[in-house]
């Protein structure tokens, strides 16, 4: 009888974090169309679409967006096609420009986008974990959360359904919840997939620290 509480909540938290996660995107945005987005375009005629697309400077401030939001040099962006199609871009980074869509980061931040100060969300793997797997729990409840035989098949399950990575490639990242060989690529897209959440959810809540002592002292004790 003791136990049937925490039962109750977890699964109501079960249901609530799938409802966060399924408030972001499922596809990925492709690069010509988010660019249009992104410099205010994408609602003009195709002639019109013509004239901006084939201004000498365009394709210049496009590569420059994609250096910006994802921290990358611009070699490896002119890698990923000649055109403004951008085709070799990975479809990890595309699914990223979904969420920078959805949290409506541009064209908002365009102005310091190509003025080069624009500085791109970076969240490492344990903290969007605790975000939508363990907020709202109390110290208890996190320790038996992730004690849980269960626990890192649901973080990888997780990281590989927000990143679209293979499962393979996450799990080569570490044995615990800091995942610690994520790339910083990956942490820029936790990021903006938090930036979305919180769009979606009108708050600002998951990009604020939550119970960070709670968490903390808990995943303490179960190390």
């Amino acid at each position: 009888m003791f136990v049937m509480p925490f039962i109750f909540k977890q699964e109501s938290l079960k249901m609530k974090n799938c409802e966060i996660l399924k408030s972001l995107p499922k596809e990925g945005l492709e690069p010509r169309q988010f660019l249009r987005h992104c410099f205010g375009i994408a609602e003009l005629t195709p002639s019109e679409l013509l004239e901006e697309e084939t201004d000498s400077q365009y394709r210049k401030k496009c590569i420059s967006v994609f250096c910006a939001i994802f921290d990358i040099q611009r070699a490896t962006v002119r890698k990923w096609g000649s055109d403004l199609n951008f085709e070799g871009m990975p479809k990890y980074l595309r699914i990223a420009l979904a969420y920078i869509y959805d949290a409506q980061i541009v064209p908002r931040q365009l102005g310091s986008i190509l003025r080069g100060d624009f500085v791109p969300p970076s969240v490492d793997a344990q903290t969007f974990l605790e975000k939508v797997l363990l907020d709202g729990l109390t110290e208890q409840e996190v320790l038996q959360t992730v004690s849980h035989a269960n626990f890192r098949g649901t973080c990888v399950k997780t990281l590989t359904q927000v990143l679209h990575i293979g499962t393979k490639s996450v799990q080569d990242w570490g044995q615990d919840m800091s995942f610690q060989k994520m790339p910083q690529i990956h942490k820029h897209t936790l990021g903006y997939a938090l930036a979305a959440i919180s769009r979606v959810s009108s708050t600002d809540a998951y990009l604020k620290p939550s119970k960070p002592a709670t968490v903390s002292k808990a995943l303490s004790t179960a190390a």
